[in-house]
């Protein structure tokens, strides 16, 4: 049975890396390590980077319905706000795709 106070097993490549280190670990190298390996952080920080996009052209989208409908048909065009929030979307979705492809 273990206890409370046993600590978890460390990465052994957590352990490599604190070995030649004197200073203060590089943060990407420390995430690598505690993920156990380069694909692992890299699939990862991929899919946080992907939710991030999906969510933000989520609120653009949401935005962009609302600003249009608040606005009368002639006005619509024209709109500072309107065109920065397609302008949004049209970033994030664009990048989200690009994740995507690049992830396979």
């Amino acid at each position: 049975m273990t206890g409370l106070a046993e600590t978890p097993a460390r990465s052994f490549l957590l352990e490599e890396l604190e070995r030649h280190h004197d200073k203060a670990l590089p943060r990407s190298a420390v995430w690598t390590a505690l993920l156990e390996g380069a694909e692992r952080h890299t699939a990862l920080a991929r899919a946080v980077a992907l939710r991030l996009h999906e969510r933000l052209a989520a609120e653009a989208r949401q935005g962009s319905a609302q600003r249009r409908r608040a606005l009368p048909a002639d006005r619509a065009g024209g709109d500072a706000w309107l065109l920065r929030l397609t302008g949004a979307l049209t970033h994030h979705r664009n990048a989200a795709s690009a994740l995507i492809r690049a992830g396979g």
